[in-house]
């Protein structure tokens, strides 16, 4: 096997990687999205085998998954597990990638300028595939790298981020086809990728001059307290921490030193917003101790003197016999009540969820060898939440948990339950670095764009942001700061659902069907070809008359 065809596959991994955000460019390099993995689909056309092909496409996939999420590493002392056993799972898949891969660069019965469109959209079938289902991990997709041009960004709300997915893939299949062989026939390939371009380009000049309605504005106090409560003492020094900045933020808006950068003055909120996992005791069993504590600022009393609804994050135990729990957003009342819980639907596979826990063989496992105790309980119901507004509209909205907000059929059952907005309440902080967050908003704001709705984050250490429906940055936070965000938030809603919303991943979908006929009609050209080559071999037939007959005997 070539060495060349494993230094391309490196390359274009590391190509990838630094497309996407990362470090050095926090939000990503969107050019590089556009031929990052030419480098790949050139080597694999070149491998002589299905055994090479499946090697340059684990080395792909290590190298991608290493360099892209390497923040995995500070995941509590899980790091073996979190970067070094996912590492290796992903190159054991990319290499079945690295084999289907090759199979469309080489497809029998294929012309030049079919096989790029083959290539993207196998590629997009497999990221489609990695980011659904309870494995699923919607990271590292190609689409991401180009989050922030938002012109492209638009075609979201059609084809959800398959379509920049395909797009992409596209371009680096013709950049890889060019480089393997420039013909006449690729001219025409080029024109449909140019005219895919500018389809997408002028739809969202389009939808960016005529934006999704505002049909009411709600003030919110979003707090990003950036203090770690899972640290030896820091459950009190967080919760602490993020009463003293409520107040703070409630003080410059109720005395008028809080206004949008428009001038805007933000009345008193209809909510306020902390992260996940600011209590860490269950709120409802934990009454008394919350009523205390903490002790200089007890938080039940705190509740009653802002009064103001508070969204936040809370364990909720099920069975304390079992310790059955979920990890829950809890709405509170001023008067301390609990109002709303919604339980968090996708949980982090094998951290927060664990497959056959019911079995004695795993539990030993898990806890002897990984060192996890147990998991949280799957939540079933996208729980929608309401609180009154100024304008005397009640805001109904969805909280995804986490990494919830990175899957679009989790927060698309909130918007099917009557939500007007998603507000994401996350703690990335772990993974101490600014592209972990960035990566997580990247995948998020496409969410917004889906449905036409506005997003909000609510985040430990970042990233605190406002989206509006096209996906647009409407207000924010540094990272890792302990601030507040007082902020007038516009609730966008049209008409008409979006396609994608009604029709979910039809893209990908389509583009696996097509696959499978083009893989069907590959078949059966190889065999007419092999039939073809049989009948050749064959000795002629000699026909005998009736004259050379009688003249034989």
């Amino acid at each position: 096997m070539g060495f060349m065809i494993l230094i391309a596959s490196a390359v274009s991994a590391l190509l990838l990687a630094f497309s996407l955000p990362n470090e050095a460019a926090l939000f990503g390099i969107p050019l590089l999205g556009f031929f990052c993995l030419s480098p790949l689909f050139a080597a694999l056309a070149r491998t002589k085998s299905d055994l090479h092909a499946a090697i340059a496409g684990a080395v792909f996939g290590a190298v991608a998954h290493a360099s892209s999420s390497y923040w995995l590493y500070f995941f509590q002392d899980f790091a073996i597990w979190t970067i070094g056993a996912t590492t290796v799972a992903y190159s054991l898949l990319y290499a079945f990638l690295g084999v289907f891969l090759r199979r469309f660069s080489r497809m029998p019965g294929a012309s030049e300028a079919l096989r790029p469109f083959l290539m993207a959209a196998a590629w997009t079938v497999w990221e489609w595939q990695k980011s659904i289902g309870f494995l699923g991990y919607p990271w590292g997709l190609v689409a991401y790298s180009v989050n922030e041009v938002s012109i492209l960004t638009q075609i979201a709300d059609s084809t959800g981020i398959y379509g920049l997915t395909f797009l992409l893939a596209l371009s680096s299949a013709l950049v890889a086809e060019v480089v393997r062989k420039f013909s006449r026939p690729m001219l025409r390939s080029f024109v449909v990728f140019a005219s895919i371009l500018i389809w997408f380009g002028a739809y969202g000049v389009f939808r960016l001059s005529s934006p999704t309605p505002v049909v009411d504005k709600v003030p919110l106090l979003l707090v990003q307290h950036n203090a770690d409560s899972w640290e030896s003492g820091g459950e009190m020094r967080a919760l602490s921490r993020s009463q003293e900045l409520t107040r703070e933020g409630l003080r410059k808006m109720r005395t008028g030193g809080a206004a949008l950068a428009g001038g805007e003055a933000i009345p008193q909120p209809a909510l306020v917003a902390w992260s996940e996992t600011v209590l860490r005791r269950p709120y409802e069993d934990y009454l008394p101790f919350f009523r205390k504590n903490p002790v200089a600022d007890p938080f039940v009393p705190f509740l009653s003197r802002i009064g103001v609804p508070l969204l936040t994050g809370a364990p909720v135990v099920l069975d304390w016999e079992k310790y059955d729990a979920t990890n829950s957003a809890i709405l509170l009342g001023p008067d301390g009540g609990l109002r709303y819980s919604y339980a968090k639907r996708h949980p982090v596979p094998f951290a927060e969820s664990i497959p056959f826990w019911e079995y004695q063989w795993m539990r030993d496992f898990m806890k002897r060898v990984v060192g996890l105790e147990g998991g949280w309980v799957m939540g079933s119901e996208a729980t929608v939440m309401t609180v009154p507004t100024p304008s005397g509209r009640d805001l109904r909205f969805g909280v995804p948990i986490c990494f919830e907000d990175a899957f679009p059929d989790v927060c698309a059952d909130f918007f099917r339950g009557g939500a007007d907005i998603l507000i994401n309440i996350t703690n990335d902080s772990w993974s101490r670095m600014a592209s972990s967050e960035t990566q997580h908003f990247a995948a998020a704001r496409f969410r917004a764009i889906e449905n036409r709705r506005v997003l909000v984050r609510s985040t430990n250490g970042g990233y605190t942001v406002v989206v509006d429906a096209e996906g647009r940055v409407a207000a924010d936070l540094p990272l890792f700061e302990a601030a507040t965000l007082p902020v007038l938030v516009s609730v966008q809603r049209s008409e008409r659902q979006t396609t994608y919303f009604l029709l979910g991943d039809w893209l990908p979908l389509l583009l696996a069907i097509v696959l499978g006929f083009s893989l069907l009609h590959g078949a059966l050209f190889e065999f007419a070809e092999a039939n073809a080559m049989r009948t050749k071999s064959l000795p002629a037939l000699q026909f005998v008359s009736d004259e050379d007959e009688a003249s034989i005997e």
